[in-house]
């Protein structure tokens, strides 16, 4: 990842944090300074890993309540799908994401439109406000499609 977008995401998660209150301690800075630098959607696992080589000291429960801090502020969000670990968000942009339903691994995925409208006879969720679109496509990503054999790897 470019230098500047990770400068510019650690800057976002920075500011994110303050406003919801949470209090930069020095753990949590390497945490946000970590994330800033994903590329992908890390597991609270692999934060651990990345942050425990810039402070050996820190423990495994750290992390993981600064990671649920975060997640509580909505500075994170989890993406969650079957059999796997949960990963966290990073990237502020609008988007959406692909899952492998072979080697489990998530892409952002960017929708040129989507027109959603919730059908009120068949939901029972009383009337809400949707601030947020969180979709999952699922299929083979192009690696295990080819492995595979189908040669179907390509997107619709």
């Amino acid at each position: 990842m470019k230098r500047s977008v990770a400068e510019r995401r650690f800057a976002t998660l920075h500011e994110r944090s303050a406003s919801s209150g949470l209090r930069m301690t020095p753990q949590r800075e390497v945490l946000l300074r970590v994330l800033s630098r994903a590329a992908d959607h890390p597991t609270a696992d692999q934060l651990y890993r990345q942050v425990r080589r810039h402070l050996p000291s820190i423990s495994l429960a750290t992390v993981y309540r600064n990671v649920q801090d975060l997640v509580r502020a909505g500075v994170l969000a989890p993406l969650e799908h079957a059999g796997a670990a949960v990963q966290y968000e990073v990237n502020p942009d609008d988007h959406h994401h692909f899952v492998c339903r072979a080697c489990g691994r998530v892409w952002d995925v960017y929708l040129r439109s989507i027109d959603y409208a919730v059908d009120r006879r068949k939901s029972p969720v009383p009337a809400a406000t949707i601030d947020r679109a969180d979709i999952q496509l699922h299929g083979l990503c192009a690696g295990c499609a080819a492995r595979a054999g189908s040669g179907s790897a390509g997107a619709r």
